[in-house]
């Protein structure tokens, strides 16, 4: 009697939780043209916790109080969200990614130096991500994207000393999302399997990789392995 009570309780404290769990929904767009940006990498800086959204750019994520949320996209700048009392009053969070421009000469820098699409864009997102924060404040919505303007001053949060060493740790935090980005595909993906669009996009954010496990599995073919033995557990899960 004594045990069951105690799985009980354990269940109580479980529903409970779930219930008082918050969440943020919106929508992530092109800031130039506005058509919604599919498979946007949505991640809570706090949690680690990644989701993508959806063919509208539909996103839905678990938050709380004063927690930072970072959009990325391939071919697109960083943005960030400072999860507030404001931002939890929105019905709809509505982001706009600008994309990354290049100038000839950077695109020339970049083919003598042989760096792939991935290393150029994230030479330029680095070069842009310093030049906004400047005097080390980031914006909540970076200038340009979202036309909030909104900065966040990480010495409220960590003191003067350590943010830079905060800062620098946040862009790789941002890069590394991009990272798995450009080596985890929908593209891919669809290439070597038949999912329809639905399953696809819930296959490539059930299974989406660590940026650990892609930096020691360097190749496509590696990927092709990981995503063979994941449609296996994909199918079971789906039979069930």
């Amino acid at each position: 009697m004594k045990y069951l009570s105690i799985i009980f309780l354990s269940c109580l404290v479980s529903f409970s939780f779930a219930q008082n769990k918050i969440f943020v929904a919106g929508t992530v767009k092109d800031s130039i043209s506005g058509s919604p940006l599919s498979f946007a990498s949505i991640t809570n800086i706090s949690t680690h916790q990644t989701v993508l959204s959806d063919k509208n750019g539909f996103f839905k994520i678990a938050v709380s109080l004063n927690q930072l949320l970072s959009f990325a996209y391939v071919g697109y700048n960083f943005d960030t969200v400072l999860v507030n009392e404001k931002i939890l009053q929105k019905d709809t969070l509505h982001l706009l990614l600008r994309p990354l421009t290049k100038s000839l000469a950077e695109v020339t820098v970049y083919s003598n130096m042989k760096f792939s699409a991935y290393q150029s864009d994230s030479l330029k997102r680095r070069n842009d991500f310093f030049q906004t924060i400047g005097d080390y404040t980031l914006p909540v919505f970076s200038n340009g994207n979202s036309g909030s303007g909104i900065g966040l001053n990480l010495d409220r949060f960590y003191g003067r000393e350590k943010r830079k060493r905060k800062i620098i740790d946040l862009f790789d935090q941002m890069e590394q999302e991009q990272y798995i980005n450009y080596r985890f595909t929908p593209a891919l993906v669809n290439k070597y399997t038949t999912l329809s669009t639905d399953s696809l996009s819930l296959f490539v954010q059930q299974y989406r990789p660590s940026y650990t496990w892609l930096r020691k599995h360097t190749e496509e073919e590696d990927v092709l392995y990981y995503i063979n033995d994941k449609l296996k557990l994909f199918f079971k899960r789906k039979e069930k």
